[in-house]
């Protein structure tokens, strides 16, 4: 048998089979070759490493560090036996398994990933256990599914993400940044908290632990915010009276509704700002915290007249700021609409403020640091921070820069609200269950109203020239009202407190925030079943700003990743705009109501006296008036929700249409547009032939 090579070379299927050949070795080559190659073509870069976590591995180069591993345990194989809300998993799985690989190819060595499958029974499941993952049970054998991440020296350090839930995606990295910096380059920064509440847990201090104990009481819990601190500092609790702060013991001070401070504690917090120490202070004009003491006579006029508000104003006005008595912070652009009522319908409150990513950018200043990576913060029941008139925030006068970071839109304003009966035509705390009543109150402003500010520069002294100050603070005597304060004894004994020299002043940096309840457990978390989750992003702003303070900017710009979001705004402008329209009428409507109901009891209380049957035949066609009245603006009210809703589902349907008929539609009639000209144009190629 013989071959002609020439012919079999110059076949077609020859020519296919070394076309074939060569394309796989294009292929072996390129993926060989370009093995750590990444594009990320996300909108937020979603898959690629944070600027902050770039300069943690060019530390690690530069210092030269040994290297660590990291190892990811996911029990895929045991995953494949469960339901599929637990299968979804696997979708997270893949992203941290895609952003660890990035850790790897960035760290130029010096981070070493691995990734486990620790089946039943296995070695590996056995590691997992001992390493202190969070193994979920998944069956009646005993089995566990593991999602966690080890972290390890080669000096044996090791720390861990116990379990990898899917909705904390959005902060993983920052997580893993922070571990890999306090294993690194381990440093305890000390935080010292003074509040009126009980933010802070007595169960660390053994001594408070043993009073209570004796009292037959037990430490209560400390605020998730103050746990999440914690977790990377050591904090501790600064007493109420105190006179001094030591900066041997702390290092960053944390200022919580200081209600009622003595003038021993505003000495103690002047003198460290004073001396250049670092502070965050959250102010509140009502602190949902604060509840008031149960009376010992039940006597329910004292929890109207209680005040849960907090001010620094004598050191707020030393730099040159102030947060006004009674005016919380209102915006119809900002409101949350929620239910009031366990069974009303949903109702925009203009006091609860979500200031989303769509409005930070307006609604703050959103290049700051701490404001980084925020998609959605609430504030709730907050107060207004201002410049005091004449003061520049530029520090041009005085060289103290005054920033505001967060605030409403161009529109907000505040509205009055004090303790007292409800009833009057004033609002009262307990109107904030009446989210009408405070719309009637409110009037649109004309520029943004603060409700943070920051502070820079060297601060002046609320004593410049020292002060004497009680010995001890006044115990107050049993029954005392709750929220006044007791002034020092006369002829007390004082002590002698000296100014703080000139050349021991240094350059503060104070963070004011004019809501506690931002940081509470009620607003920044939720309970679920898996236990507490952030609701928000308010516990950010708490991390953002520690890290800013501490100046660890790297861990900062870490946290600065953006959520992987994508809102749909049009249907929220859409019922905005509407409540704008009808807001003058609905208010004008419910005076209206409140009128004629209060008319209609006054004309039945006659009805039922004894008067003359034709009077009260007057008297009843005067009733079934105002009950027409009132049941004619009912439905006024009616028709103008329904015209809301008519508006919402309208454009709902012209979007449905949109996406699901006009451009499908579109693109078959364009398909077949160019079949029908495309075949012509083969018809005429052929009649040309």
């Amino acid at each position: 048998m013989s071959f002609d090579l020439q012919k079999i070379m110059g076949s077609r299927s020859t020519t296919a089979v070394l076309l074939a050949l060569i394309a796989v070795f294009a292929i072996h080559l390129f993926a060989t070759t370009t093995d750590n190659l990444r594009i990320d073509m996300t909108a937020d870069n979603i898959y690629s490493l944070s600027d902050g976590t770039v300069a943690i591995l060019e530390r690690m180069n530069a210092e030269g560090v040994k290297p660590i591993e990291m190892k990811l345990y996911f029990s895929e194989t045991a995953g494949k036996t469960l339901p599929r809300f637990i299968k979804d998993f696997i979708t997270y799985q893949q992203y941290l398994e895609a952003l660890l690989k990035q850790y790897e190819s960035d760290s130029q060595g010096k981070i070493k990933v691995s990734f486990v499958d620790p089946e039943p029974d296995s070695d590996q499941a056995q590691d997992a256990a001992d390493y202190g993952l969070d193994g979920k049970p998944i069956n009646q054998h005993g089995d566990l599914f593991y999602f966690g991440l080890v972290f390890e020296t080669q000096t044996g350090s090791r720390d861990k993400i116990e379990f990898l839930w899917p909705n904390q995606q959005e902060t993983v990295e920052y997580e893993i940044a922070k571990r890999l910096s306090k294993l690194l380059w381990p440093r305890q920064e000390r935080i010292g908290v003074l509040s009126s509440l009980e933010v802070l847990s007595d169960a660390s201090d053994p001594y408070m632990a043993q009073v209570l104990a004796a009292q037959g009481k037990s430490p209560g819990q400390s605020w998730i915010a103050m746990q999440l601190l914690e977790e990377s500092y050591e904090v501790t609790k600064i007493a109420k009276d105190t006179d001094q702060i030591n900066p041997a013991e702390v290092d960053l001070l944390v200022v919580v509704h200081p209600k009622n401070l003595s003038e021993r504690a505003l000495w103690a917090i002047d003198e460290w700002v004073t001396r250049g120490g670092r502070t965050m202070i959250f102010l509140d004009p009502y602190a949902i915290d604060d509840q008031p003491p149960p009376s010992p006579q039940n006597q329910p006029w004292q929890q109207f007249q209680y005040k849960p508000s907090s001010n620094l104003e004598p050191l707020l006005a030393k730099w040159g700021l102030e947060r006004p008595e009674d005016r919380v912070v209102a915006d119809f652009n900002l409101g949350v609409r929620r239910q009031v009522s366990r069974l009303g319908p949903a109702e925009l409150v203009i006091v609860d403020l979500g200031i989303d990513e769509d409005a930070k950018v307006a609604e703050t200043m959103a290049d700051h640091p701490v404001l980084q990576g925020l998609t959605n913060v609430r504030f709730f029941i907050s107060g207004q921070l201002k410049t005091l008139d004449g003061v520049q925030e530029d520090g041009s006068d005085d060289g103290i820069v005054r920033t505001p970071l967060i605030t409403t839109t161009g529109e907000g304003n505040t509205v009055e609200i004090k303790p007292g009966f409800p009833g009057d035509s004033d609002l009262v705390f307990v109107d904030l269950n009446e989210p009408a009543k405070i719309n009637d109150n409110y009037t649109p402003g004309t520029e943004p109203v603060a409700m943070a500010y920051m502070v820079q520069g060297k601060l002046p002294a609320l004593y410049p020239d020292g002060a004497d100050i009680p010995e001890e603070a006044p115990a107050p005597p049993p029954g005392l009202p709750p929220g006044i304060e007791l002034p020092p004894p006369t002829g007390g004994a004082t002590i002698r407190k000296e100014a703080v020299p000139e050349e021991e002043r240094g350059e503060a940096t104070v963070m004011v925030f004019a809501d506690v309840d931002f940081i509470s457990d009620n607003i920044a978390f939720q309970q679920t079943p898996f236990g507490a989750l952030a609701a928000n992003d308010n516990h950010k702003i708490l991390l953002n700003a520690v890290d800013f303070l501490f100046g660890s900017e790297e861990l900062m710009r870490v946290r600065s990743k953006p959520t992987i979001r994508r809102p749909f705004t049009l249907f929220d402008e859409i019922e905005a705009a509407a409540d704008r329209e009808t807001l003058d009428r609905e208010s004008e409507l419910r005076a209206d109501i409140a009128r004629f109901e209060e008319e209609l009891r006054d004309k039945q209380s006659s009805v039922a006296s004894g008067n003359a049957a034709l009077f009260q035949k007057e008297l009843q066609d005067e009733v079934d008036e105002l009950n027409k009245k009132i049941t004619e603006s009912n439905g006024e009210l009616h028709e103008i929700r329904k015209a809301k809703r008519a508006a919402l589902e309208n454009e709902e349907a012209r979007v449905r249409f949109a996406a699901l008929g006009f451009m499908p539609t579109v693109v078959l009639i364009l398909g077949l547009f160019l079949f029908f000209r495309r075949r012509k144009l083969d018809q005429q190629a052929r009649s040309g032939q």
